[in-house]
This record gives C-alpha cells, structure tokens and sequence, in this order.
C-alpha cells in the first residue's frame, strides 16, 4: 500500500481516502477542506497500512471509495482509536460478488483481459463516458498494467476475507455507475443511511469533502459569534433543554443526579442552556463540562469545564470512568455522533446512562432546498439499527418531535439563524438575499424553520 498528503498543512485532523483500484495520488490533487490534512492512499497488492502515517493526529475520518470500501475495513484496526467519521461511496465489502458487488462474471473477464486498451475503457466507463474522461485525462493515475493485474488479483482472491470492523456512517450510491451495479450496491449497505447520488463511478470527492466532514473551526467561529444572542433567539433549542430536563427528571438519571459518588458530563454545554436547567434539580453529582469555546458559559465553575473538541476528547474518555453523559443540541456538529454514542457507551459505569439529542432527517428543509447546503443527519430507525448492533447498549428511548419557528420575511428566518449559530454549516453557502428568494412563504406568507430534535437515551447494560 502507497500514501501521500493531498493536503499537508499540520492540522490535528486527518482524512484518510481509500481509493479504488488502479489509482494513485493523480486524481485527487487539489483537494482541500479547511482544518484537515488529506491522505489519499492506494495499491492494494498488500494491505500492509502502516498507522505511523496517521502519528500526531487526535482525529481521523475515512473516505473510502470504489475497492476502497474493502480496505478501509480491512485495515480498521490499525486506526481504530482515532477514527471517526467513516463514508463509503460507489464500492461494497465484497467487491467482488453477485449480489453485493461487481460480478465474478465481469471481474474476471476484466482481468483475464486487461491491457492498455482495456484500462482505457475502463477508465471512460469509470468516469461516465468521453466527455467525462476528457476532463480527467491530465490527472490519470500512472500505474503500469503489471501491477494493475497484480493488485485485481489480489482484490480478487481477498473478497472471503471476514470483514468485521464498524459500519459507515454514510454510503453515498453512486447512481449512473457503470462498474459496481447500483443495485448491488444497495442491497450491500441495507440499513446503512444511504444516499443516492447523480453520478457515476468517479464522484465528485470536493463535494464529498465539503458537505460531509464537519468544518469545526467554522462551527467554533459562528457560535462564538453568536453566544451573545444565542439565548434569546434558540427558542427551538430552549424547549429542547426543557424535554431534556425533564427526560433526566422522570427517568433514573435523576437518581444518578443525586448521587454524591456519581461522575457526570455535559458535552456541549454552550451558553448553559441545559446546564442551567439540570442546576435548578440541585444535584449532588461532580459535574464536568466539555465544550469548543474558550470560555465556559456563566453559572458554570471554570475549574469544572474543559475547552476541547467534544468528540475526540470522547476517544481518549477512560472506560467505566461515567455514570452519565448528557448532551443537548451538540452530536450533529460531529463528523461521527453514531461513533461518539458507542465511545460513550464504553466510557460509562454499568447501569450508566446516556441522554443526548440530535437533530433528524426532518431538520430545517426549509434552508436546505433553498441554500443546497444543509447537515446530513440520520432518522430515528436508522439510530435504532445502530444502536442494536451495539451489545453493551439499552435503549431506554428513541423520538422525534418537530418544531416550528415562524417569521414575517425569509430575511428574518435566516437572520435567526445566524443569531443562534446553527448556519455553521459552510463558508460559501451563498449570499443570504440570494437564498431568502428562493424560499417560499406558507398559506399565511410567513417563512418557517422546522427544527426535528431526536433524543437518544440509553443504559449501559450491567
């Protein structure tokens, strides 16, 4: 296996691309996605991934693509304890197969009949056609047709291994792709939070780059913004704290409040919001607090709260080291909530709880269709399957609720937005004028942001 840095400019956070086969470093020249370094990685002859590659990082997120898909599996455990967000795009674990893969079929015919004829077509099919490969001709990989055929095999003879590391996050369907069936592709990642793209095999990774790896210097700098204002405009956000309270009132979690021997985090804590609230129980617990801003919210002792990026600060938390972890409106600013809910999990006594909320499919549409930028969020069954396929993990409850904000102007909604922060979603998600026309009134000519608050709570298993 080969590597280079794409993007090298001394970050703490690393994304690693698994590309397909018959790649190198060519194709992916170019890419960049603030506070990240980029890895692309390649040549799957051997899978030997040397994990010095990723040394200084404290947070790692895979993007694996085509074949990719298998390695980046096969070589979890040499990552594993810095890997977050893990997306797969237009490849399957069994690349070579039937059902869930390319079929044996055209596999072998590719490779019993690979030359520089052959690589040629597959290179145009792989890219959607002439016109598509014109484009890409200038970045080709230079690879000789001897490896080439050297590594095919290898992926070939590779495909019974076992492949038991985590699941994606996201598999991205590439839809027009003439190399692993759409089909196939789908019945892969059945329960896997899919979303089909309009593209062939090659897909746009800048697009990939830019709208499913969180940009936290970004989400840092709005709600650091906005921490003045934020409390009188998140009204959506308040009667989220409130359901919160009252989920940590009328469950065991108040039990554990009162415990003077318990061990308690609040991630995310921002302006106090909850914080505040779970204060008001008067509870005997020592209190902890993690969050991204400098300064810890008031009514919050200094000496309690950590400055750190909530989520890989979850990786390092020793096991059975919490009695209970709560979080409200924070896990969809990480590039992994599913990951962070399983480190929770292992960081919490037996009997521990977890109450965190989120936000689900359902949130703001209104600005997404209207900006074409918006969080890629999963569904409550989706959080079910996930948490099922942990076996330390109870669930005590999984809901939704919708909730309506209304404003006189599109200007007005999007101004509450940024008042509270929640638009720390890109740098260039256009001008504001721009996006408010194309927003539409309801029957009443108001403009609505629908907020789809999900809450998670969950027991660790005795």
């Amino acid at each position: 296996m080969k590597h280079a840095f794409i993007q090298h400019n001394g970050e703490k956070r690393l994304i690693v691309i698994f590309a397909g086969w018959g790649m190198d470093q060519r194709p992916f020249l170019g890419l960049e996605r603030p506070g990240y370094d980029i890895m692309a990685v390649w040549d799957y002859r051997t899978l030997d991934f040397d994990p010095s590659w990723t040394e200084g990082y404290e947070e790692v997120c895979v993007l694996a693509w085509s074949m990719g898909v298998q390695a980046a599996q096969l070589c979890h455990n040499a990552i594993a304890g810095k890997v977050t967000a893990r997306i797969a795009v237009g490849g399957t674990q069994r690349p070579v197969d039937d059902e869930c893969g390319i079929p044996h079929e055209i596999f072998s015919r590719t490779l019993d009949g690979l030359d520089e004829r052959s690589l040629d077509r597959f290179m145009r099919r792989m890219c959607g056609g002439a016109k598509a490969y014109a484009g890409f001709e200038a970045r080709r990989p230079e690879r000789d047709i001897d490896g080439l055929r050297h590594e095919l095999r290898a992926i070939g003879e590779r495909c019974a291994d076992d492949t038991c590391a985590p699941r994606f996050d996201h598999y991205l369907l590439t839809a027009r792709d003439a190399i692993f069936p759409p089909e196939n592709q789908r019945r892969a990642f059945c329960g896997t939070d899919i979303v089909e793209c309009d593209s062939p095999h090659l897909p746009d990774f800048q697009h990939i780059l830019d709208n499913y790896f969180i940009d936290k210097s970004l989400v840092s700098e709005r709600f650091g913004r906005a921490s003045e204002s934020y409390d009188a405009n998140a009204e959506a956000q308040a009667l989220i704290a409130d359901y919160m309270a009252n989920l940590l009132r009328d469950t065991d979690s108040r039990a554990i409040l009162s415990r003077k021997d318990a061990d308690v985090l609040e991630v995310g804590c921002g302006t106090g919001l909850l914080s505040r609230r779970i204060a008001a129980m008067k509870p005997s617990a020592r209190l902890t607090y993690h969050d991204i801003s400098p300064v810890a919210p008031q009514g919050i002792d200094a000496r309690t709260y950590k400055c750190c990026d909530a989520e890989t600060s979850m990786l390092t938390q020793p096991a059975k080291s919490l009695d209970m972890i709560i979080s409200a409106s924070t896990m969809q600013w990480f590039n992994s909530p599913e990951r962070f809910v399983e480190r929770s999990i292992k960081a919490l006594r037996p009997g521990g709880i977890l109450a965190v909320s989120t936000f689900g499919r359902g949130n703001m549409p209104e600005t997404a269709e209207a900006s074409g930028v918006g969080l890629h969020l999963c569904g409550a069954d989706i959080w079910r399957e996930a948490v099922a396929a942990m076996p330390d993990a109870e669930i005590m409850q999984i809901s939704t609720l919708s909730m309506q904000c209304r404003f006189d102007t599109a200007i007005d909604a999007l101004r509450h937005i940024s008042l509270t922060g929640v638009n720390a979603i890109s740098r260039s998600g256009g001008n504001a004028r721009s996006i408010a026309g194309r927003m539409l009134p309801d029957e009443n000519g108001q403009y609505t942001i629908t907020y789809e608050p999900l809450f998670i709570l969950l027991r660790k298993k005795p």
